[in-house]
């Protein structure tokens, strides 16, 4: 525990309990709290459909005018925006990647089929067979009609709602310290005070979704896995890439830096 200690600063501590945290009660709670079927055990829920679906695009929007407004203070500062600029695009190459394309299927989709799966259609006709044999991204499987089973299938859901949000508790750590000035902002500047308030209630969204993904879809061993890598990459970029590249650096705990 010393070693975790000095390795993680506060805020950094406290996220890296949460994220597992939640799942690991989520995934409780689906096995012995016997949860009734609800509005959200239903994939086709709006936050699911409208946020999660298209989680990127809100990770974007919010972060950016984030950017705009507090960091670089309505770009007074660029070289604020131009660091936080380069920690997204690092951010969002580890998402990319992970679960949208690695040099053809992501890298979601490798870990599947490598474990047994496959793509397969409903019919069993020899031209069927061959056609879905030689699809390996699970999103194309669908829209062909076929079947995608057999493999581990790593959370996507997992990975980015806990990538995401991590990302989001690094980008705002300067309110673990300083929540006054958040606070000071609805009187002197609201729109930086609005622009964290968007930031603040995606990243809640992130984790009531977390926790639904938890007790109704997936397995554990999936869960588990979508957890892992929704934590690597956070650890390797916050605790191993930015420290070291000095340009990009970390996120100041001072609003003012």
């Amino acid at each position: 525990m010393d070693m975790v200690n000095r390795l993680l600063k506060p805020h950094q501590l406290v996220s890296f309990i949460l994220y597992p945290s939640t799942v690991f009660i989520a995934f409780l709670y689906s096995h012995i709290g016997n949860p009734p079927e609800t509005y959200f055990s239903n994939k086709r829920n709006i936050l699911n459909v409208f946020f999660v679906k298209v989680g990127w695009f809100w990770v974007t929007l919010v972060y950016f005018v984030y950017l705009y407004f507090v960091k670089s203070n309505s770009l007074q500062n660029t070289r604020q925006f131009l660091r936080g600029t380069a920690r997204y695009v690092f951010v969002t190459l580890y998402w990319y990647i992970m679960t949208q394309w690695l040099f053809g299927p992501s890298f979601i989709d490798r870990i599947y089929v490598f474990t047994g799966g496959k793509c397969s259609g409903f019919l069993k006709d020899q031209d069927s067979s061959e056609k879905f044999a030689q699809v390996f991204q699970q999103q194309t499987c669908r829209q062909l009609g076929g079947q995608w089973a057999g493999g581990h299938d790593v959370s996507g859901h997992c990975v980015m709602l806990i990538h995401a949000s991590l990302f989001f508790w690094e980008e705002l750590s300067w309110m673990f310290y300083n929540a006054n000035a958040f606070i000071q902002m609805k009187v002197h500047n609201r729109a930086q005070y609005f622009s964290i308030v968007a930031v603040l209630a995606i990243a809640s969204i992130w984790w009531f979704m977390l926790f639904m993904t938890g007790v109704y879809f997936h397995g554990h061993f999936e869960i588990l896995s979508g957890s892992i890598f929704g934590v690597l990459g956070w650890a390797a970029l916050y605790l191993g890439v930015f420290p070291n590249i000095p340009t990009i650096g970390l996120p100041s705990i001072s609003l003012s830096a």
